[in-house]
C-alpha cells in the first residue's frame, strides 16, 4: 500500500471527477480534507466558515439540521439531536457499546421493533432511523459542503478514518454508510496510522536505513489509542523507498473526553440540587440536564488552563439561575479513579510491538482529552523520561495524513511512493465440515469439523489473496469465518467487542450440484473448489471468489500420466490456506480477474437475489461458450463442445452477529436521502420566499416615509402601496402556517415589487435623463459648426462639398426639433408623470449621430496646405477642425500600412511634411 507524497496533476479531465476527500471522523467532531486540481491540498471549510463540524444530526417534521444549526438546537431539543454514534456502527441492542450510549444519553427514544432487529434503530419524527442511516446523512452533509467550498459539481472518492479497533464487520457496515451518501470509500485508514504517515511524508528526507520509532498517544471524546511506528528506508525493484510499519497499538475505546464531562455534569448536578434544592430532580427534565452538560462541557475546557472556575446556567432548572464554583482539584478528584487507565494504551502498544520505551524515539500527544493537565501528568510518567514532542499539528494531522492517502489511490494524481502497512489485531480462522470417505467405496462415512488460521494475529495487511481447496464437496455447503483467540487484548477489551467475536461471516456457496450435474464422468474430472479471500487495505476480511476446478480426460495414456503425477506430487491438506501465485508479487485482485478469460468459466443458473437482511452476494460471473465449424464442404463430424475447466459458484455472505447493511439496504437509504434533500430544497424556497417578503414589506414601509420616494408616486400608487403593506405585515403575522405554499409569498411580492419598479424607474430617470440630454446638447452643437465650415470660402477651398454640409444640416435640424420637444416634455412634466421616453431612446441619437459624424468626416476633401484656407483671414481654424484633420489623416495611414509600400514621390513626402 502506498501514500502520496508530491503531486503532479494529470489533469485529463473536469476538476470534479479528479477531486478527492477525506473525512477525520470522530465521535464529537469531524474534518475535512480535500486535494482537487487548483487546491493541491486543504482542509474544508464548513458552512460557517469554520475548520471542524460538529457530528451530529437532527430531524424534526421531516427537515434534517446538521453541524452548528443542530448543537444550537440541543439544549432546547436534546432527544432530537443525536451525535456520539460511531461507537454503536454494526452493534445491536444486546451489545455492551449500546448499554453504555444508553447510559450516557438517556433521553432519545429507542425503536426496538425495527426492520432489522440486529441493529440499533430510533425513533425520529414517526420514522426509524438505524445507526448507519444517520451516519450516511451526516457524511452526505459533509460531502455537500465540501463540494461548495471546492466549487465543483461532485465529489465521490473519500477516504474516511476509522478507530484501530474497529472489527472487519464495523469497517464495512461503515462501508455501506459512506455509500448511502453517495461515496466511492477508497480506503478506511486507522487514525493514529494517518496522523503518522502525516508525520513521515513531511520528514521524508530525514527517513535512512536506521528504524526511527514514533509514538502517537490520542485521547478523543469517547477512546484513547496509541499506535508505534516506524520509519525506515526499504529496497524496492529500483531504489530505496521509504516505509511505514505499525508495530504495536493499544487502546480503551470507553476512556475519553465524554466520560470526564459526565462526570463533572453529574458533579454540578449534584452542586445545584444541594445548593438551591429545586422541587424536582434536573434528570427528569430533559432540557434542564442539557444545559447542565453544555455547561461541564465548557468548564472543563477552561479548567484545563485555570485552578478554579465559577459555572454559570441562566434558568438552570425551574428558573434558578445557577452559579458555582468548581476548581481543577474538585475535577481531578471527580476522575481520579479513571488515571490508572491513562497510561495502559502505551504499554499494550509496547507489549504487542515487543520493545521498551526506550526504542521510541519520539512520543507526541493528540486529541483534545490530552489537554487536561492530568492526562498530560499521567503520561509523562509512563512514558518516564521522553519528552513529549510538540512537532505535529494534532488538530488536523489526521485529516492531513488521509488526505495524502485520497491523492495517492485517486485516478488524478501521480505521487511519489511511501510503503504502509497496518497491524492486524483480530486474527481470521476458517470454520468447515470436512466429509471422510471410505478409501475403497469412495463412500461418506462421517465428517469432522476443521478449523485452519487464514489471517494470523499481528499479522500486516492488507495481504494477498489466500486461497483454500475443498475436496469433499459435492452438492451445496457452507463455510465459517471466525476470529481466531485475540491473545493481545485484554478480558476488559474482549467483553467491549461482545458478541461481534462469536462469527465473523457465514457463506454459503451454491452452484456446485448444478455445475456436476451438467458434466460427465467420462469426459472430466471434478477436482474440487477453491475459495479465496482477502483483506484488503481498509482492514475488511473479502470473500474474493468460489470456483469449481474441473479436469478433462485424455484417454488412457492420459489417465496413466495423471495417476503417476499424482502419485509423485505432494499433496495438501483439504482447507489448507495457500497464497495465490498469480498475487504472490503484488498483483492486485482487479489484474488477476483480467488475466482469467471469460471462456474459461462457466456460470451456473442463479437463482433471483435474496432480500434477507446482513446478506450480500459476490459479483456474478458471465462465461461464454465457444464452438467450432468446419469450413471444408465435405461432411466433418462436428466437434463436441469443450466445457471450460473452471465454474464461478454464487456466494452469499451472512454477517450473524452484526448488522451490515446489504444492497437493498443501501439502495433504500439513498431513495429516502434523495426525498429528504427534495422536500428541504423545497423547505428553503418557502423560506427563502417568506424572508424575503417579511423584509421588502418593512423596506415598503420606510419608502413610504421618505419624501424622495412619495415625491415619485401618484396618490393612487401611493395608497395602492400602503394598504398592500398593511394587509400583507398582518397576513404574515396572523394567517402564514408551515402549509402556507411558496406560491403565495412569492405573488404578494410580485403585487408589491411591480408598484416599486414603477417609482423606482422614475427616480432613475430623473437623474439620468438630465444628464443624457446635456451630452446629446454639447455632441450636438459641436455637429453643427461643422456645417458652417467652408460657408464664406471658395468652393474650391472647402474642406467639406456643399450638398454634403447640407445634408448633414437637414438631418441635424430634425435632431433638433426632437430636442426641443424632449426639453419641452423635461419643463412641464412633474416628478410623478412617466417621462414619454427613455434613456435608451437619447443613447440610441447620441450613437446615431456619432455615425453621422463619422460619415460626414470621411468625405473630407484633401489639402495641400491649411495657409491656403486661412489667408484670407476669413476662416478660423479652430480646435474642431484639427481633430477631424487628425482623424482623416490617421484613417489614410491606416489604410496605407495595409497595402504593400511603394516609393514616395517628393511631392507626397512635402505634403505630408506640411500636413
Amino acid at each position: 500500500m502506498l501514500a502520496p507524497f508530491l503531486f503532479f496533476g494529470m489533469f485529463m479531465s473536469t476538476d470534479g471527477q479528479l477531486a478527492a476527500m477525506t473525512i477525520d471522523l470522530g465521535t464529537q467532531f469531524l474534518k475535512i480534507g480535500i486535494v482537487k486540481p487548483g487546491i493541491p491540498m486543504d482542509i474544508a471549510l464548513n458552512t460557517e466558515s469554520r475548520r471542524k463540524t460538529p457530528n451530529v444530526v437532527m430531524i424534526q417534521d421531516g427537515h434534517r439540521t446538521f453541524a452548528d444549526a443542530a448543537i444550537g438546537m440541543q439544549v432546547r431539543y436534546p432527544h432530537l439531536v443525536h451525535g456520539n454514534l460511531n461507537d454503536l456502527i454494526a452493534k445491536s441492542f444486546q451489545h455492551p457499546s449500546f448499554e453504555l450510549f444508553k447510559n450516557r444519553n438517556p433521553f432519545y427514544e429507542i425503536d426496538d421493533s425495527p426492520r432489522n432487529a440486529s441493529s440499533v434503530n430510533f425513533k425520529l419524527g414517526g420514522e426509524s432511523y438505524s445507526v448507519e442511516a444517520l451516519t450516511a446523512m451526516v457524511l452526505a452533509n459533509a460531502k455537500k459542503f465540501t463540494e461548495e467550498y471546492a466549487q465543483v459539481s461532485e465529489i465521490k472518492d473519500v477516504v474516511i478514518t476509522v478507530p484501530v479497533y474497529f472489527t472487519p464487520v464495523e469497517r464495512l457496515a461503515l462501508e455501506r454508510a459512506a455509500q448511502m451518501a453517495g461515496f466511492n470509500v477508497l480506503q478506511l485508514i486507522n487514525d493514529g496510522t494517518a496522523a503518522a504517515l502525516s508525520h513521515g511524508i513531511f520528514r521524508r528526507k530525514d527517513i535512512t536505513e536506521k528504524p526511527q520509532r514514533l509514538m502517537v498517544y490520542d485521547m478523543g471524546a469517547a477512546k484513547t489509542t496509541a499506535t508505534i511506528v516506524e520509519f525506515k528506508l526499504v529496497k524496492e525493484k529500483y531504489e530505496k523507498q521509504p516505509k511505514m510499519t505499525v508495530l504495536g497499538v493499544g487502546y480503551d475505546r470507553t476512556l475519553g473526553g465524554i466520560e470526564m464531562t459526565n462526570r463533572l455534569r453529574d458533579h454540578l448536578i449534584e452542586m445545584f440540587e444541594k445548593t438551591y434544592k429545586p422541587k424536582t430532580k434536573v434528570n427528569t427534565n430533559r432540557r434542564a440536564f442539557a444545559k447542565f452538560a453544555k455547561e461541564a462541557e465548557r468548564l472543563k475546557q477552561v479548567l484545563s488552563a485555570n485552578a478554579e472556575h465559577f459555572a454559570q446556567i441562566e434558568s438552570a432548572h425551574e428558573d434558578i439561575d445557577a452559579k458555582l464554583k468548581m476548581t481543577r482539584e474538585e475535577f481531578n478528584r471527580l476522575i481520579e479513579d479513571m488515571t490508572p487507565r491513562f497510561g495502559e494504551p502505551i504499554e499494550q502498544a509496547l507489549r504487542m510491538a515487543q520493545i521498551p520505551i526506550e526504542d521510541i524515539d519520539q512520543f507526541v500527544l493528540m486529541g483534545a482529552g490530552t489537554r487536561v493537565p492530568k492526562v498530560q501528568e499521567v503520561v509523562q510518567k509512563t512514558i518516564g523520561t521522553k519528552e513529549i514532542g510538540k512537532f505535529l499539528n494534532t488538530d488536523e494531522a489526521v485529516a492531513m495524513g488521509s488526505l495524502f492517502q485520497a491523492a495517492h489511490l485517486s485516478k488524478g494524481f501521480k505521487v511519489k511512493p511511501f510503503n504502509v502497512e497496518e497491524k492486524l489485531i483480530f486474527p481470521v480462522e476458517v470454520h468447515f465440515v470436512s466429509k471422510v470417505k471410505d478409501e475403497k467405496t469412495e463412500e461418506i462415512v462421517g465428517e469432522k469439523n476443521v478449523v485452519k488460521t487464514l489471517f494470523a494475529a499481528n499479522s500486516v495487511y492488507p495481504t494477498n489473496p489466500k486461497t483454500i481447496s475443498l475436496t469433499s464437496y459435492s452438492d451445496d455447503f457452507a463455510i465459517a469465518l471466525k476470529y481466531g483467540a485475540v491473545e493481545s487484548l485484554t478480558k476488559k477489551q474482549l467483553q467491549e467487542v461482545g458478541n461481534l467475536l462469536d462469527n465473523l461471516i457465514d457463506v454459503e456457496i451454491s452452484g456446485l450440484s448444478d455445475a456436476l450435474k451438467n458434466r460427465s464422468s467420462e469426459e472430466s474430472e471434478f477436482k474440487g473448489v477453491k475459495v479465496s479471500f482477502l483483506i484488503d487495505a481498509s482492514g475488511i476480511v473479502r470473500v474474493r471468489r468460489a470456483e469449481a476446478m474441473f479436469e478433462a480426460k485424455s484417454g488412457i495414456v492420459g489417465s496413466i500420466t495423471s495417476t503417476l503425477t499424482g502419485l509423485f506430487s505432494s499433496k495438501t491438506e483439504e482447507g489448507e490456506p495457500t497464497t495465490d501465485e498469480a498475487t504472490a508479487t503484488g498483483s492486485n485482485e482487479e489484474k488477476i480477474e483480467e488475466r482469467e478469460a471469460p471462456k474459461a468459466e462457466e456460470t451456473t443458473p442463479q437463482p433471483e437475489p435474496s432480500a434477507t437482511p446482513s446478506t450480500e452476494e459476490s459479483p456474478k460471473a458471465n462465461g461464454t461458450d465457444e464452438t467450432t465449424t468446419s469450413g471444408n464442404t465435405t461432411d466433418v463430424k462436428p466437434k463436441k463442445k469443450e466445457l471450460p475447466p473452471i465454474v464461478r459458484l454464487r456466494i452469499i455472505n451472512k454477517y450473524p452477529s452484526a448488522y451490515v447493511p446489504n444492497r437493498y439496504d443501501v439502495d433504500e437509504e439513498k431513495r429516502r436521502m434523495v426525498a429528504f434533500a427534495e422536500k428541504e430544497r423545497l423547505a428553503d424556497e418557502r423560506a427563502a420566499a417568506e424572508n424575503e417578503l417579511e423584509s421588502f414589506s418593512f423596506e415598503c414601509s420606510q419608502y413610504l416615509e421618505e419624501s424622495e420616494f412619495t415625491d415619485f408616486t401618484t396618490e393612487e400608487e401611493k395608497s395602492k402601496l400602503e394598504e398592500s403593506v398593511k394587509r400583507i405585515r398582518l397576513w404574515l403575522e396572523d394567517d402564514v402556517t408551515k402549509e402556507t405554499p411558496t406560491k403565495e409569498f412569492t405573488d404578494n411580492l410580485l403585487e408589491l415589487k411591480n408598484v416599486v419598479r414603477t417609482v423606482k424607474k422614475r427616480q432613475e430617470h430623473d437623474k439620468t435623463i438630465p444628464e443624457k440630454m446635456k451630452s446629446l446638447d454639447t455632441l450636438l452643437e459641436t455637429t453643427l459648426s461643422l456645417t458652417t465650415l467652408g460657408n464664406n470660402v471658395d468652393e474650391e477651398k472647402a474642406l467639406f462639398k456643399k450638398e454634403d454640409r447640407d445634408g448633414l444640416k437637414t438631418k441635424l435640424d430634425k435632431l433638433k426639433v426632437w430636442v426641443e420637444g424632449v426639453r419641452k416634455h423635461l419643463d412641464t412634466k412633474k416628478k410623478f408623470d412617466d417621462f414619454n421616453f427613455t434613456g435608451k431612446d437619447i443613447d440610441s441619437k447620441i450613437r446615431s449621430l456619432n455615425r453621422e459624424v463619422d460619415r460626414f468626416m470621411k468625405k473630407m476633401k484633401k489639402i495641400t496646405t491649411l495657409d491656403e484656407l486661412n489667408k484670407d483671414g476669413k476662416i478660423n481654424i479652430d480646435d474642431i477642425v484639427a481633430e477631424a484633420e487628425k482623424k482623416a489623416s490617421s484613417e489614410e495611414n491606416t489604410e496605407t500600412k495595409d497595402k504593400t509600400k511603394e516609393p514616395e514621390t517628393g511631392a507626397e513626402s512635402e505634403m505630408k511634411t506640411e500636413l
